[in-house]
């Protein structure tokens, strides 16, 4: 009988919770099929079985948080080859692709590698009493039948264009649909002209007691969830002050105009602005460690490198994937990151390890229009810098005159209980003066 664990997907991973199993107790698993989603500070996984055989029992239920390790299900080896020892699942390869464009000096953190369980061959009465056995009926399943083995990705994807599953044929382990599978399927559509099909209506909500007319109730995401809790912890935690300087970013306004067609055509993705504001950002942390640490109990822990965490809004609400070891990238190496991460994390295809381990935190929500933002420090992360709209405005420059100007509000939401006003003023000032100052021309590596 082999026990499946709750696996260990990240160094500074300690739980995790049950979204949903995709199979049933009799339901036969074979290795490497999915067997249950799991939920790991907002990011969603799909766990596939580390054996195959008929799943016996399923010890921990839907939306239960556990920590690593906990025994989740039991499952009946088919063969000699099923583990005799506890296993703890991995997540499916589909679910955790390379992070792109690591530096030299990136390290991100692994989890410890682990021995392969033992294995033995069961006696010959085993295996006889084994195939004699009465087996339990199946029972019918709660869903399609494919949609039980189907990531949130395919299944999100499948729903945006219209598409019927069950005409789709599955390429992955055991006749499962894999992303690949459905975009396929909709670029073959699209060739042979066949319009998309409309998604039906949605299904009225339940009428929810005390609910007025014209009033919808709907329980909170697994996500929102994580969010609400993550949030509320930082703001009762931490002594939160806030302090904001006015940057011109003329130059970088011209550079962005002049550089950004070519920039995309060699490097593949767009040039924003958010980059050129990380680098400014690394440099001011390097000079100014402490707002780089953060607190453990009575002792501060200082960090020589930095593991930039970055805001990325999608569909289920915020998420922070973190650009490892940025402290050892170029301005081009930056962009790439944040490019790659955000759009995994918005098609819901982040590691659970790439959303932890950042040092430090940047949010941007000047693109939706903001000109102030006082953001919750997402601890333990001692500052979060928030970028707002930049704007043409009337400013004073030399000899007394006045001129309009491409300005942005930048800004810090920072935990009184390790820095102070002075330490935060002078960190925002050096960020300041690197937007203000550095020629990133160099940096793009492209002609001026």
């Amino acid at each position: 009988m082999t026990s499946v664990q709750m696996p260990q997907l990240g160094e500074t991973i300690v739980e995790g919770t049950i979204i949903r199993w995709l199979k049933r107790e009799g339901d036969e698993v074979a290795r490497d099929e999915p067997l249950f989603e799991i939920s790991t500070d907002k990011v969603d996984t799909e766990v596939p079985s580390p054996v195959t055989g008929r799943l016996v029992r399923i010890l921990v239920p839907e939306g239960q948080t556990v920590p690593v390790g906990t025994q989740l299900a039991e499952i009946e080896a088919a063969d000699a080859q099923g583990d005799a020892a506890p296993a703890q699942a991995t997540p499916a390869p589909s679910q955790a692709p390379a992070q792109a464009t690591p530096a030299p000096s990136q390290a991100p953190a692994q989890a410890p590698s682990r021995s392969a369980p033992s294995r033995r061959e069961p006696s010959p009465a085993t295996a006889t009493a084994a195939a004699s056995a009465p087996r339990a009926p199946e029972a019918p399943p709660a869903r399609g039948p494919r949609s039980r083995v189907l990531s949130p990705v395919v299944r999100r994807l499948a729903a945006e264009h219209g598409l019927d599953l069950s005409t789709v044929e599955g390429t992955g382990s055991g006749g499962r649909i894999t992303r690949a599978d459905v975009e396929a399927a909709i670029e073959a559509r699209a060739a042979a002209g066949v319009p998309a099909a409309r998604p039906g209506p949605a299904p009225a909500p339940a009428p929810t007691e005390g609910a007025g007319t014209g009033t919808e109730v709907r329980p909170l995401s697994h996500i929102r969830k994580a969010i609400a809790k993550h949030m509320l912890a930082s703001v009762n935690e931490t002594a939160r002050a806030w302090t904001l300087v006015e940057v011109n970013v003329e130059h970088l306004v011209r550079l962005r105009e002049r550089t950004k067609e070519a920039f995309r055509e060699r490097y593949g993705v767009k040039l924003t602005y958010l980059p050129f504001v990380v680098r400014a950002t690394v440099d001011a942390l390097r000079a100014h460690p402490f707002v780089n640490a953060r607190l453990d109990g009575d002792n501060v822990v200082l960090h020589d490198y930095v593991n930039m965490g970055i805001a990325v809004s999608y569909d289920a609400g915020l998420i922070v994937p973190v650009i490892k070891g940025v402290d050892g990238m170029n301005t081009v190496g930056i962009a790439r990151a944040i490019a790659d991460l955000a759009s995994r994390a918005r098609a819901h295809e982040l590691r659970p390890d790439e959303v932890q381990g950042a040092t430090f935190t940047i949010t941007n929500p000047g693109p939706y229009g903001s000109l102030v933002s006082l953001p919750i420090i997402n601890q333990p992360n001692t500052g979060i810098l928030s970028l707002d709209a930049i704007q043409k405005r009337p400013v004073v420059v030399d000899d007394d005159a006045i001129a309009v100007r491409h300005m942005v509000y930048v800004s810090m939401s920072w935990d009184h209980r390790l820095i102070d006003g002075e330490i935060a003023t002078r960190f925002l000032a050096r960020v300041k003066e690197n937007l203000e100052t550095w020629d990133f021309a160099e940096d793009l590596g492209l002609d001026r």
